[in-house]
């Protein structure tokens, strides 16, 4: 029997230039991780769906619960990003951000890279979309 829990973490999303920005504070549970993929969903529509990327902005307690990561993977495997850039700057816990990030990333089949700035990683994923 499956217990619903009140959703863990905070997100701002935004798009430009075939971009999606995810600010995301953590930590997250599989509640947010399904309102996430809602808004995710959304937000490839603003997008060209054969040619955007996603920058991943982690906050705070960025880490989550391996149920929720392993239902956060098979959503990404789904999708259609060509690169994910990760801007470990914000994370209280960077390493363990950075572990569960290649963890999933790795598992999905991602081309991902970490940065400390978001205008480096915006750089990366702009000579990826060229």
């Amino acid at each position: 029997m499956s217990t619903a829990f009140s959703v863990h973490g905070a997100k701002e999303i935004t798009v430009e230039n075939n971009i999606i920005t995810i600010r995301s504070v953590g930590p997250w549970n599989i509640e947010y991780f399904h309102l996430l993929h809602q808004d995710l969903i959304a937000a490839v529509t603003l997008v060209d769906f054969n040619n955007y990327a996603v920058l991943l902005v982690p906050l705070g307690e960025a880490i989550s619960v391996a149920e929720a990561l392993d239902y956060h993977v098979a959503f990404l495997k789904k999708g259609n990003t060509k690169a994910v850039a990760i801007n470990l700057a914000g994370s209280d816990v960077p390493n363990s951000t950075k572990s569960l990030c290649t963890k999933a990333y790795e598992q999905a089949g991602l081309n991902f890279k970490f940065f400390t700035s978001d205008e480096e990683a915006k750089q990366w994923l702009q000579d990826i979309l060229c």
